[in-house]
């Protein structure tokens, strides 16, 4: 069996690409939306977004049951 390795298209990245987003979506996402509209894994835009909350480029507030991501 043969592996071949890929490598990462130019272009940017799945942080990046959250953010700018959100830029057009004031009223803010759910990780659902994100997934969605990126045609990413939910995982990942979990993980991106535990990050951008970490570092404090977004926030989120939690309406009922679903929690919104808005640029901070």
């Amino acid at each position: 069996m043969t592996f071949t390795i890929i490598k990462a298209t130019p272009g940017l990245t799945t942080d990046e690409t959250i953010l700018n987003l959100l830029k057009d979506y004031p009223q803010g996402l759910t990780v659902k939306e994100l997934s969605d509209k990126l045609n990413r894994p939910i995982s990942m835009i979990q993980t991106c977004l535990r990050l951008l909350v970490a570092c404090k480029k977004v926030t989120t507030k939690k309406i009922e049951m679903i929690k919104y991501y808005y640029l901070k």
